[in-house]
């Protein structure tokens, strides 16, 4: 190979290596649109954005899903879930909306650590669960909701395996 043609593939290589370096900078650690929503000492619920602007479901967030799953209990302890679910738009909280919450522990998998509780009088939702584990590369969450009278949203948000809590909160958009 002459010496004009390996300067050319050396800068060409050099140039692709950095703009994968560009992207994944500029990119979310899951790759999948899921923020970090964990916490170490909190329990307090952020004010909601101005205007409640509707939740958007992100890829992966319907993973696992069961439809119409029956009311549960806490999934264990060392780990509390929690967040308000608001109407989007005008901010209402709204209560005893049915919310779906599963994840991986180290007492199993998705499919095992899985409950549906009401939202509250004030729109609050809270789940006691064991602490997450890492599942294809990171702790995660799943929250959902998909019942008739608002649009369905599936969240997957990611922890810290140190944090000891997360806040995910909902704005619903009416169907």
């Amino acid at each position: 190979m002459n010496r004009t043609r390996m300067i050319v593939l050396v800068g060409f290589m050099v140039l692709v290596v950095a703009g994968v370096g560009v992207a994944l900078f500029a990119s979310d650690l899951s790759g999948t649109g899921a923020q970090n929503v964990g916490s170490r000492p909190g329990n307090a619920t952020a004010a909601p954005a101005e205007g409640c602007p509707a939740t958007r479901s992100n890829p992966g967030g319907d993973n696992n899903y069961i439809p119409d799953a029956p009311p549960g209990e806490d999934l264990g302890d060392g780990f509390v879930i929690q967040g308000v679910v608001r109407q989007a738009g005008d901010c209402r909280p709204l209560p005893d909306v049915r919310i779906q919450v599963w994840l991986a522990t180290r007492t199993g998998g998705e499919s095992d650590n899985r409950t549906s509780v009401r939202t509250d009088a004030q729109g609050r939702y809270r789940v006691e669960t064991a602490p997450t584990v890492a599942q294809f590369g990171e702790p995660n969450i799943h929250v959902g909701y998909d019942d008739d009278a608002y649009e369905a949203v599936f969240i997957r948000n990611v922890v810290d395996l140190d944090d000891t809590a997360a806040t995910i909160d909902l704005n619903l958009r009416p169907r």
